[in-house]
């Protein structure tokens, strides 16, 4: 499965909250602690923007950016289930948070498929150019032996993005069907 840039929505929010800074004064002591973090994060420091994303959450629960950001960096530590509880926290907050929907879907496809293609499918209906959820999605066809709606998709993120192509299965094949039990 292919995972987007983590950070990526933090990126552009800390990008807002410069701009909003030079704009209007100072910011708020929850997006300066996501900036903080931010910086960490990108700097390879995941312990510290851990923290300070935590403590941005204490002080605004409902962030949805400190709690994305925070999953992101669960996700870069191997601990899937802390970052599968932040993305869910943050689709609570934000239903419509893309990056969030594609990562939780990332992070459950093998133990939740159906699950998962649920949330690719959010994600393409919001954001129709998110060209990684549309591959997903085709693994996640595939895996479920739809080989046309796989390739449709798998075309789809190509069209969207050409440097995927190389993530597609030249020949996918159908997943063989179960040999039947011996009977006993």
């Amino acid at each position: 499965m292919i995972r987007p840039i983590r950070g990526a929505f933090g990126a552009f929010a800390l990008s807002m909250l410069v701009i909003g800074v030079a704009a209007c004064g100072s910011p708020s002591t929850s997006e300066s602690l996501i900036a903080q973090g931010l910086k960490a994060q990108l700097a390879g420091d995941t312990s510290t923007a851990a923290t300070t994303y935590r403590q941005a959450i204490k002080l605004d629960p409902n962030n949805a950016v400190a709690h994305y950001d925070l999953g992101t960096v669960y996700d870069g530590q191997g601990n899937i289930s802390q970052a599968v509880s932040e993305y869910t926290a943050t689709l609570v907050i934000s239903p419509s948070f893309t990056d969030a929907l594609f990562n939780l879907a990332v992070d459950t496809a093998t133990s939740d498929p159906t699950g998962a293609r649920q949330l690719y499918r959010r994600v393409v209906a919001l954001q129709p150019s998110f060209a990684a959820a549309w591959l997903n999605l085709g693994f996640i066809l595939q895996r479920d032996s739809d080989l046309s709606a796989a390739k449709a998709d798998w075309a789809k993120a190509v069209a969207l993005d050409s440097a995927l192509a190389a993530h597609v299965p030249a020949a996918p094949a159908a997943r063989p069907a179960a040999s039947p039990s011996p009977k006993a």
